[in-house]
């Protein structure tokens, strides 16, 4: 691969996987939403539901991130759901929200999420396949 392929490869990449680690935080999410409302719970099962969906698409955007790479999971991984995290941060206080400990430590759910599937991708990524 030239020096220049190499360039443009990091940053279409992280963009891909953002983007299908988004999509699938949402779908997800619409799912968790769709069993709230068919179970009938109530306000306090949207946290951890939420946390679930974003923690979901910030493991695979992590594990399709490293497989894209092929190296440095942990660290593309981690990237990512920090990624995710600041952008969850953001809309928070645009919107005039203080987080809390408990907001911060889910944020910290998103990073090591993202980390994790960066790990597993870059393990299957390693593997090479026998016939």
């Amino acid at each position: 691969m030239s020096a220049n392929q190499s360039i443009w490869r990091s940053p279409v990449s992280v963009l891909a996987a953002f983007a299908l680690g988004a999509a699938a935080a949402a779908g997800c999410g619409a799912l968790l939403a769709s069993l709230m409302a068919s179970q009938k719970m109530g306000p306090a099962a949207a946290w951890p539901f939420a946390t679930a969906a974003v923690c979901v698409g910030s493991l695979l955007g992590g594990w399709v991130l490293a497989l894209l790479q092929k190296s440095r999971g942990l660290l593309w991984g981690a990237g990512l759901g920090l990624g995710y995290a600041l952008a969850l941060l953001c809309v928070q206080l645009a919107s005039g929200g203080i987080p809390d400990a408990a907001q911060l430590a889910r944020l910290a759910l998103v990073a090591l999420a993202g980390a994790a599937g960066g790990s597993a991708g870059v393990r299957k990524a390693g593997k090479k396949r026998r016939h």
